[in-house]
């Protein structure tokens, strides 16, 4: 139960999409949804604006329609690619909600889980924090080795922080409704943490193959990406030094 329930609570990390897909990502990107800027380690850059320019340190590249349009589609695959990872993380955090909030109904303590519900949210929100700088995405260059490092760090923590809030909020509403039906009865107490647990555990496998399709499809969009970089990079020759994946 612990380790599936927080498998989804972990699509919180943007990096996961990419240890998932065992990318390195070789410079940093920057994406408000509009432009798309990639930044070398010494301060470069290459820019993407929203009209499909583009500015290498700082200054204009002169494209022809074709080339305009390789920018175009490039620029729009990234910024509705990336953000994706962020959309899955956020439907993990409303379904770990809903579960608790299930577990919370069927023990009729509606309040049980709130601080579990406000601590899932605070770690997501750290996370989050990030990969954002000023409203933009920010995804700094880094090895496969590196972000699965990370990934497996962030992992840790989120278990320590589900056993220590979600085990002890049952508990505690288990044994509270005990005593308020005629007293506390470890044995029943026992078997009604177990029934949770497989209750829990049936319910995340509904979701499983959805989450394992999702991340399948980040994968395949991924390696579409990586194609039309090819392609741009032969077309606009200048952002040879501008790569961002390295599959």
């Amino acid at each position: 139960m612990k380790k599936s329930i927080l498998l989804v609570s972990l699509l919180m990390s943007h990096s996961v999409w990419a240890a998932q897909c065992k990318v390195d990502i070789k410079n940093e990107i920057h994406l408000d949804g509009q432009t798309l800027e990639i930044q070398q380690t010494s301060g470069e850059k290459a820019v993407f604006d929203d009209s499909n320019n583009l500015y290498i340190r700082g200054e204009k590249v002169e494209l022809d329609a074709e080339q305009q349009a390789a920018v175009e589609q490039y620029r729009d695959s990234m910024n509705e690619y990336l953000p994706r990872a962020k959309q899955i993380a956020s439907e993990g955090l409303a379904l770990a909600n809903d579960i608790v909030d299930d577990v919370a109904q069927s023990l009729d303590a509606p309040g049980a889980f709130d601080d579990v519900k406000a601590s899932m949210q605070a770690f997501f929100a750290d996370i989050e924090a990030r990969y954002y700088q000023d409203g933009d995405l920010v995804l700094p260059a880094e090895s496969f080795e590196s972000m699965a490092a990370s990934w497996a760090e962030d992992f840790e923590k989120a278990k320590q922080l589900f056993n220590q809030e979600f085990i002890s909020s049952a508990f505690n509403a288990m044994s509270e409704k005990m005593k308020q039906d005629g007293g506390l009865n470890l044995t029943e107490l026992a078997d009604s943490m177990a029934e949770l647990k497989v209750r829990v555990e049936e319910r995340l496998k509904e979701h499983s193959a959805e989450i394992k399709q999702q991340g399948e499809e980040l994968c395949e969009s991924l390696d579409d990406i990586a194609e039309q970089e090819l392609e741009l990079h032969e077309k606009i020759p200048e952002l040879k030094d501008y790569q961002t994946f390295t599959i």
